[in-house]
Order: C-alpha cells, then sequence, then structure tokens
C-alpha cells in the first residue's frame, strides 16, 4: 500500500470513522488504512447496521458505498442527517458508480462529499483529513432543484419496485393455473369465469386506497362466484368481535346488531385450516361462537376466509414499523386491519364445490397480498412525506430549519441576480430570553418559541421563509420587497408579538412579556452576497437590542 505518515498532530482527540460498505475486502482494507492513520475504525455491512453504529458512536466521519444489500446509500444518508445528533456529520459517498450524474446525486441526497473507486490511498488519506476539518461540496444552485426532484422520483421508484418484489414473492397464482390445467373439463367450463378473476386481481394491483378494496371486494365477488351474499368483517381487537365493514346481497339494517365474539378457538381453527374455513354443514361447528355466527347469518353451507392468514406477514411492513420506532416518528405504523370475508350461496344455489373453493382461496390469497402491499406503499409514502419534511423543518417550532433557510437564501440571491427583482432578510431575536428561560425553565421557553413561530408564519404570506435560524433567533426572507417595505412588515411583526402578550406570569402577578428586536437587510441594496447581507441583518438587529430592545433597525 505503500508509506502512510499516521499524522495524529497536536490534536489529542482521536478521531472515530465508520465505514458501510457490504464488500468484506473493502472493509478489511479500509481498517488497514484508517487505523495505521490513527484513526478509531468501525464498520457496518448493511444501511441498518450502519444507522445503529452510526447512533451508537458519534463518529466523525461516515464513509458509505451507494449500493447496500437492504437500502440505498442515498437513503440511509438522507436518514442518517435527519437525526439531529448526526445531522452535522460529513458524509461522503465512495462508490465505483460511473454514471456522470452520481457526484450531483448523492450530494442532493446529503453527502457532504464524493470519492470515486478505485481509491489512490495517498490521495484518500488527503481527502478524509480534509472533510475532518470541515471541507463540504456543494451542488451548485440552479441544478439543486432539478436533481432533488430526480432524486424523488427515484426514491418513489425504488418504493414501487419493492412492492412489486414483494407481491411477487407472495403471489400464489401458479400454483392456481397448476391446478386449474390438472382439470381440463373444468378449466374449459370456468376459462371466462376465470379471465375475469385475473382481470379482476390486476384491476386491484392498480388501486392505491385500501378503503377503496375493501368497499369494491364483497360485489366483485358476488359478480364473479355468482354468490349471493359477501360481507367483510372487520375484527374489533378491543372487544374481539365482528364488525361488518361492506357487504353485497344482505340489507345492512340485518347486521346492524350483529355481535359475535371472535375467539381464540376460531382463530386457532383458521390457522390450522390456512386461512379459510369451508362450512359444508352447519352441524360440523363445534365452536359455540362461530355457531352463533352461523345462525346469526341464517346460514348452513359458507366460506369464511381470514386475509391475513391468507397472506403472509411483510418483512418489510415490520422493518419499517421498526424504523420509524428506532427515529421516534410521531406517526402510526401500527398493523393494518385484521379481516374475516364470508361467502354464501344461499339456500336457492348449488353449494360451494371442491375447485371453487380451491379457486377462491388462491384469489383471495392475491387479494390479501393486495391489500398488505397497499397498506405497505401507503406507510411508505407517509415516511417519505415526514422525513421530506423533517428534512427542512426545525423538530421544536416546525418552521424551516437552518438549512432550508440558507438554501433558500441563496435561491432568492440568484434569483435577484437574473431577474433584477429585489428581497429582504428580517433577522429576529426574542428580548431578554436567556433570562426568561433561567426564571422559568426550559419547558416555558420552548412555549414561548413555538408561540413566536406561530405569529411569524402566521403573519407572513405564503411566499416568505420563516426559519429558526439557531436558538431564539428566527429569519424571514421577503421575496420582492424593498428595505422600506421589510421594515414595515418588521414592524408589523413586533407590534404583534408585543401585544400577544407572550410571555409568563410570575410572583406577585408580575408579567415577563416577551418582545422581539428585528435587524432588516436588504438584497441588492445592501448587499448581493448572502452572507454578508447576513451580517448586515445582524448588525441591525444588535443596534436594535443595544438602542433599548423591542425596536427595528436597518442596514
Amino acid at each position: 500500500m505503500g508509506t502512510i505518515d499516521p499524522g495524529h498532530g497536536s490534536n489529542n482527540q482521536v478521531r472515530t470513522v465508520l465505514y458501510i460498505e457490504d464488500d468484506p475486502e473493502a472493509r478489511f482494507l479500509m481498517a488497514e488504512i484508517i487505523r495505521y492513520k490513527g484513526y478509531n475504525y468501525h464498520s457496518a455491512s448493511t444501511g441498518l447496521e450502519g444507522i445503529s453504529l452510526a447512533k451508537k458512536h458519534k463518529p466523525d466521519l461516515i464513509l458509505i458505498d451507494l449500493i447496500l444489500p437492504d437500502m440505498q446509500g442515498n437513503e440511509v444518508t438522507t436518514l442518517l442527517k435527519s437525526l439531529p445528533e448526526l445531522k452535522d456529520t460529513p458524509i461522503i459517498a465512495i462508490t465505483a458508480d460511473t454514471r456522470k450524474d452520481v457526484k450531483k446525486m448523492v450530494l442532493t441526497a446529503g453527502c457532504d462529499g464524493y470519492i470515486a473507486k478505485p481509491i489512490n490511498v495517498s490521495e484518500f488519506i488527503y481527502k478524509i483529513e480534509e472533510f475532518l476539518a470541515g471541507k463540504k461540496e456543494h451542488i451548485e444552485p440552479e441544478s439543486e432543484k432539478e436533481y432533488l426532484q430526480r432524486y424523488n422520483v427515484q426514491l418513489v421508484s425504488r418504493l414501487k419496485k419493492k412492492i412489486s418484489e414483494l407481491e411477487e414473492l407472495n403471489r400464489n397464482l401458479q400454483k392456481l393455473n397448476e391446478e386449474l390445467f390438472a382439470s381440463r373439463e373444468e378449466l374449459a367450463r370456468y376459462n371466462d369465469h376465470l379471465f375475469y378473476l385475473n382481470t379482476l386481481a390486476n384491476y386491484l394491483r392498480t388501486l392505491h386506497n385500501p378503503s377503496v378494496l375493501i368497499d369494491l371486494l364483497p360485489s366483485k365477488i358476488g359478480e364473479a362466484f355468482q354468490i349471493e351474499r359477501c360481507v367483510i368483517f372487520e375484527i374489533d381487537r378491543r372487544n374481539k368481535e365482528f364488525v361488518p365493514l361492506s357487504l353485497y346481497g344482505i340489507p345492512r339494517a340485518e347486521l346492524e346488531q350483529f355481535k359475535v365474539k371472535y375467539t381464540d378457538t376460531i382463530n386457532e381453527t383458521f390457522r390450522q385450516e390456512d386461512g379459510i374455513l369451508w362450512i359444508k354443514d352447519i352441524s360440523e361447528i363445534v365452536d359455540e361462537e362461530l355457531l352463533k355466527f352461523a345462525k346469526k347469518m341464517n346460514s348452513r353451507n359458507f366460506i369464511l376466509a381470514h386475509l391475513s392468514h391468507l397472506g403472509i406477514q411483510q418483512d418489510s411492513t415490520s422493518l419499517l414499523q421498526n424504523i420509524s420506532q428506532d427515529e421516534g416518528l410521531k406517526t402510526d405504523f401500527s398493523s393494518s386491519k385484521r379481516l374475516l370475508i364470508f361467502l354464501d350461496k344461499g339456500s336457492r344455489g348449488p353449494v360451494f364445490a371442491t375447485y371453487e373453493v380451491r379457486i377462491l382461496k388462491s384469489f383471495l390469497q392475491s387479494v390479501a397480498v393486495i391489500y398488505e402491499n397497499m397498506i405497505l406503499y401507503t406507510r411508505l409514502i407517509d415516511l417519505y412525506k415526514i422525513k421530506s419534511q423533517q428534512a427542512i423543518r426545525d423538530g421544536m417550532t416546525k418552521v424551516y430549519n437552518y438549512r432550508y433557510f440558507i438554501q433558500e437564501l441563496q435561491r432568492e440571491t440568484n434569483r435577484t441576480m437574473r431577474f433584477h427583482t429585489p428581497f429582504s432578510l428580517l433577522m429576529i431575536d426574542l428580548d431578554n430570553f436567556k433570562q426568561f428561560n433561567d426564571r422559568y425553565g426550559h419547558p416555558e421557553g420552548d412555549k414561548v418559541l413555538r408561540k413566536i413561530s406561530q405569529l411569524l408564519d402566521e403573519h407572513t404570506r405564503s411566499t416568505d421563509t420563516v426559519a429558526r435560524y439557531g436558538g431564539e433567533e428566527f429569519a424571514v426572507i421577503l421575496p420582492g420587497l424593498q428595505k422600506k417595505e421589510a421594515k414595515f412588515i418588521a414592524e408589523k411583526l413586533r407590534k404583534m408579538v408585543e401585544e400577544s402578550n407572550t410571555g409568563k406570569k410570575g410572583k406577585r402577578n408580575h408579567f415577563d412579556k416577551i418582545t422581539i428586536s428585528v435587524g432588516v437587510a436588504s438584497c441588492p441594496e445592501d448587499s448581493i452576497h448572502p452572507q454578508i447581507l447576513i451580517e448586515l441583518a445582524d448588525q441591525a438587529l444588535y443596534r436594535a437590542k443595544r438602542s433599548g430592545r423591542n425596536q427595528v433597525c436597518t442596514a
């Protein structure tokens, strides 16, 4: 490998590097390089393991391969950057991908740098030292929106592909076809019937809302199998009762008083019968509650299918729930509804034939998989939306975060340079907030921050950007407004906060009111450079505070 200078430097702190790579040989070689350099080294072979180690060790630098067995490296990066304790940790993509836009894609996903394989050891060590020192690579602002859109499209595409793979693993249509070919006479007689079922299954796959599937299914099954009555029940988990959801061929009034218990015995019977009970005669029924169900439905020959037993529990659903819990996401990823499907040809029609039961079971297995995949798809979309919002929103105040503010400020500056349209920047600080926190505690301080954030957000335009700059300081970008107009807005916000009586009543009925001081700067009038604009607005802000607080000053 050549000679490597350990280069500990004068800093006694030992840096920690995490490498996420599924190739064991690559992890071994990286270990030699990193440890020879004098750094602590940890490695992970999967994305989930890497997330766990990153949260545990909080490394100074994370190196990640883009192709991992369980997740894409870009997706792992997005997850890591959403964690407050890791949002500032540099993440460097290492890949052999030769696509010309791969670097822009990984930077869009949140990586701070990009290193192509195969690596040159000397250059590699120099690069990681640069990234440890704070270097960050950036994508051009004019390309960022395009690549962000492409990244989102690719993410949704991968989700759809995953759902398609799950459907393929659980689909039992091949078994259905083998059974149908075993009886040529039955295949010929019910060819049109099976064509309808295949068409129906394909149609159900096009749906995205599980509730729509539940509403449509009874009538569709009734039409397909010449069934007189079909009802979908949900199992009330708290009371363990049959609760009718949707029905076909039976008046709803007959089911309004339907109260039958779902017992452990019934559940065990479903497990033993692979999810479907074919009751050929009511005299076969041993369980009292199931007998009560048959009498309530006034049926002697019927089929009762348990959708959850017919489907296969999705590993990805459990994985999704674990990720949401690990990340502390406030969303419901609990398991889907437990559904029972009742099918009855009635007293006038012929009883179910054996081959019909087999066909029904196979069809319902497909329906179970489709339904579970719908649930998984909607949850993945929900999770994606949540993580997208978390990437740009401050966790406590729900306004935009510092990272998004800096990006938006650069966009507005670029827009000004291109179209010669002005914009203004407000830097806002809460007066005497430290003393308020010391006196009443951080929980009360957090309430004030949330209240001020809400007031700023509600009293600005939808085109304005309200962001938490840090601590008790906020920033507002006002597109299209010159300094005079921005000062008017700033004064309106200052007065609005003053009159809102935000604060806390202390001892002896003393009320500690929160006010704000505001600094105003405009582009291009004051500067065309984002950082200078921030500094000018900050200087105006602190001039307002030195002049007595609760006032507005301009750059």
